[in-house]
């Protein structure tokens, strides 16, 4: 996993994740991400989808999800990119991206995610 923070204050108002995890040789990026948010309604509290929506990401399918959850009475917004990779030596992956926003989220956090989201490119065997 990696985690990237950003602020322009000094605290950490936003943060990103970078997890990957194994999935099933017939799994699709759409049934992980209903899969996804099943987990997430049972471990969160007071879960609430806003959105989800199929992309692409370097050309790759991927489902981006946009919920809210509470913690410690603070409402907590994130944009969560799924996306499964197939890899020669080591079989399907997900690789999904996690950006947390405390409080609101505004344009300039839907700007910052959206930037990161754009820029990925992902390795190809030549």
């Amino acid at each position: 996993m990696n985690l990237l923070t950003h602020s322009n204050n000094g605290d950490s108002e936003f943060t990103f994740v970078v997890s990957r995890a194994s999935v099933q040789p017939d799994d699709k990026v759409h049934t992980v991400a209903a899969k996804k948010i099943r987990e997430l309604e049972i471990t969160l509290t007071d879960f609430h989808l806003e959105s989800s929506e199929m992309l692409e990401v370097d050309g790759y399918p991927a489902v981006e999800l946009f919920y809210q959850f509470k913690n410690d009475n603070c409402i907590i917004y994130q944009r969560q990119t799924l996306i499964i990779l197939d890899d020669a030596i080591s079989g399907k992956k997900m690789v999904s991206y996690v950006g947390t926003f405390p409080g609101e989220f505004s344009e300039n956090h839907q700007r910052q995610y959206q930037e990161i989201i754009q820029s990925i490119k992902f390795h190809r065997a030549k």
